[in-house]
């Protein structure tokens, strides 16, 4: 316990700038360091030293930071804890094993995320897992892995359509390699099977019509029992992924669907909770858990870690399923023991490989999601909530946007009773269309990912936007449109807690942004509606 203090008590001096830097050779270990231990998507072009999302390791506090529900750069004062972190690390390991440095900490790190989020019990109680991941993408693999023929049955997992999540994880919910390269640095056959044999299938399916328009409640459930009915008829386990929420603010399938199915449906469906956004409250996450339900998450999305860190949270009764299960030898180069949990089986085939990134990039998630915890959530409720109707009303009356049809955050049926408000309810996604000349329509996908990398280019004076990667939403006719988004994160929120001042400071940015991609969109419309004329 008094380790734990000291460290949060370094933690506060560091990010208050009392304690010096590293050299800058130092320095440039810890950034190469913050970019090991994953797959190409952490590769940094040499010349932008930027990663394909257009984020690197260093702090960028120039940045207009709306882009989180994609990646996000580390903070300044995360970035400083992270610095004085690593130099303590390199100072153990001179004269001890890097090995047993990185267990221990590794250990102490799942200790605390437990800890910030309510979930670390008496050792007499029944006990909640956590296996640490280098993304929210190899989460989907580490479960497929476990759940592929347990008590002999294949498994079908059911995700939604790629657009509402991460690109790879229809490939890595079907047991296969989802990059072409892993953390370990092998190369590997992209698609190929992780354990030939294990046929996991993988079903998708589409919350959204052609058009982007939300399908029914009732018409996607109907689909999911249909497909459930046929998995259990073929003797399939199924492991349905819920969403919540996805890349464009949704909840789906709906809670009382999934509570409807999984009544119905028994032992023969298993639920995991994609929560990779992190944009859920503690609270909420507790209550999944309580339901039986696996739930994943991550540190670089609403917690504005670097990119590359994930935990899958497992309940008392899926580590029990899960402590004696062997895994395919191939998940040896995605993971190493330490990034499991002590007494389970799948530690005993894997490597004792240090990935001190992956410590490095959840110690920085960690920083923000204490600091986060920390404030009082009636006034997050309060910043979450002006800073919603002020992005609303403005993406909703500017006739140079169309809002993304969505729905409300609706998890009342996870509590049973009456609870008190959680700042999860309120969205901190908002999706909208670019308007093209005349307000006629869209912007098309091509030219709405024209507009979104102009944006994120710092020159003339202006800052470099960062908002949400375009994500493919709609055809209109046989024009494909995409959606940006603007998104607030936990950083952000912390600071606008600060003052009245400082929360109207916010959402004058998040005006000025907005002010910023119509004015982009507009002349990227003039262009094309030029082209067509003289076409």
């Amino acid at each position: 316990m008094q380790q734990v203090a000291d460290d949060r008590a370094l933690d506060k001096n560091i990010a208050a700038g009392l304690l010096s830097r590293q050299s800058s050779a130092e320095r440039a270990a810890l950034l190469n360091c913050l970019i090991s231990g994953g797959d190409e998507r952490l590769d940094c072009d040499a010349v932008s030293g930027l990663n394909m999302y257009g984020y690197g390791p260093s702090p960028r506090p120039r940045d207009f930071a709306f882009g989180s529900s994609t990646a996000s750069t580390i903070s300044a004062n995360a970035f400083a804890v992270v610095e004085s972190y690593y130099a303590r690390l390199m100072r153990e390991m001179e004269s001890g094993s890097a090995a047993a440095v990185y267990e221990r900490e590794v250990e102490r790190l799942r200790c605390d995320l437990l800890r910030m989020l309510g979930l670390d019990q008496p050792a007499e109680q029944p006990r909640i897992d956590a296996i640490l991941a280098t993304s929210g993408t190899d989460i989907h693999l580490f479960a497929a892995s476990l759940l592929a023929r347990e008590d002999g049955r294949a498994l079908m997992t059911i995700t939604l359509m790629g657009n509402e999540t991460g690109s790879g994880v229809m490939t890595a919910s079907a047991g296969r390699h989802f990059m072409g390269r892993v953390s370990s640095d092998r190369v590997v056959a992209k698609g190929e099977e992780l354990r030939a044999g294990d046929a996991t299938r993988n079903a998708t399916i589409a919350v959204r019509n052609k058009d982007g328009s939300l399908r029914a409640d009732s018409e996607v459930e109907d689909e999911l029992r249909g497909l459930i009915e046929l998995g259990r008829a073929a003797g399939l386990r199924c492991l349905l992924v819920v969403t919540d929420v996805s890349k464009t603010s949704l909840l789906a399938p709906s809670l009382e669907s999934v509570l409807r199915l999984k009544a119905r449906f028994g032992d023969v469906l298993d639920i995991m909770i994609d929560a990779c956004q992190f944009r859920l409250s503690a609270a909420t996450i507790r209550a999944y858990l309580a339901h039986g339900f696996m739930v994943a998450v991550t540190g670089s999305k609403f917690l504005a870690g670097p990119i590359f860190s994930g935990a899958l949270l497992c309940p008392p009764q899926m580590s029990m399923r899960f402590r004696n299960r062997p895994l395919p030898a191939a998940l040896s180069d995605y993971c190493g023991k330490a990034e499991w949990p002590q007494g389970w089986a799948a530690r005993d085939t894997l490597p004792e490989r240090a990935n001190f990134g992956l410590l490095l990039r959840w110690k920085a998630a960690l920083f923000e999601l204490e600091s986060f915890a920390a404030i009082p959530q009636e006034q997050v409720i309060a910043v979450l909530s002006a800073f919603a109707e002020a992005v609303v009303a403005r993406l909703a009356g500017d006739p140079a946007f169309a809002l993304l049809d969505s729905r409300p955050l609706d998890r009342h049926c996870l509590w049973g009773t009456p609870a008190i408000r959680h700042w999860d309810e309120i969205p901190s996604i908002f999706s909208f269309y670019l308007r093209n000349a005349n307000n006629a329509g869209v912007l098309n996908a091509v030219e709405t990912a024209a507009v979104y990398k102009e944006l994120a280019v710092e020159e003339d004076g202006f800052a470099a936007v960062r908002l949400g990667q375009p994500v493919r939403c709609a055809d209109f006719g046989d024009v494909p449109a995409s959606a940006l988004r603007i998104c607030l994160s936990a950083p952000l929120v912390v600071h606008a807690c600060e003052s009245a001042e400082a929360l109207a400071g916010l959402i004058e940015q998040a005006m000025i942004v907005l002010d910023r991609t119509a004015e982009i969109a507009a002349r990227h419309a003039s262009a094309s509606a030029a082209r067509l004329a003289s076409a």
